[in-house]
């Protein structure tokens, strides 16, 4: 994780969690005093880690933890009095958000960053994958619908189309996708494809 985003009522807490990240190897932190200033600075910029630490002026924390967490890649902390505690783990713990109970201890912080920039790393490595294998997928589907263009315009085998599309790849030095694409684009034109 690289960016935080502190949102936190007093200064005195803000300096707090701003010394306790820095000490974790963290640099990029943003420092939010309500709600509506750590709304204004979630829509400029993705946060990975979004520490609350509620009540907050304008808003009790609940609601600004779930849209910290409801957009990419976020991580959330809820921090919280012990008597709201059940009610705040009830309405996010469900979407993911940590919650911490006050008074506040250092190792109990400390535990919550760790496992939440373990939750951020495999959440990324999961994303990327997720994009990796739509994008096979769309391949798969190009190439398809290439190869059939390939048959029906211009009288080519199946394995003549596959082998077509993989001397194209090679010899330009391209995804098979992207020849497949390539394909379609050409030929759909000229009005092979059935």
């Amino acid at each position: 994780m690289k960016t935080v985003l502190v949102i936190s009522a007093t200064e005195k807490s803000r300096a707090y969690f701003l010394e306790f990240l820095r000490g974790c190897q963290y640099e990029d932190i943003s420092l939010a005093e309500n709600a509506a200033e750590a709304l204004a600075l979630m829509d400029a910029r993705e946060y990975d880690l979004c520490i609350i630490n509620a009540p907050l002026p304008d808003a009790g924390g609940v609601d600004l933890a779930l849209r910290a967490v409801r957009h990419g890649n976020s991580q959330g902390l809820l921090i919280v009095a012990e008597d709201r505690a059940d009610d705040a783990r009830a309405a996010v713990e469900p979407a993911g958000v940590f919650v911490v109970v006050k008074p506040l201890r250092r190792g109990a912080l400390l535990g919550a960053v760790h496992g939440m920039s373990i939750a951020h790393n495999r959440m990324s490595a999961m994303r990327e994958q997720n994009v990796n294998l739509k994008q096979k997928l769309e391949d798969a589907k190009h190439i398809s619908r290439a190869k059939s263009i390939l048959i029906t315009g211009l009288k080519m085998s199946e394995p003549q189309a596959h082998r077509f599309i993989e001397k194209q790849a090679m010899e330009r030095r391209i995804t098979k996708g992207e020849v497949a694409r390539r394909v379609i684009g050409t030929y759909v034109i000229n009005n092979y494809e059935e």
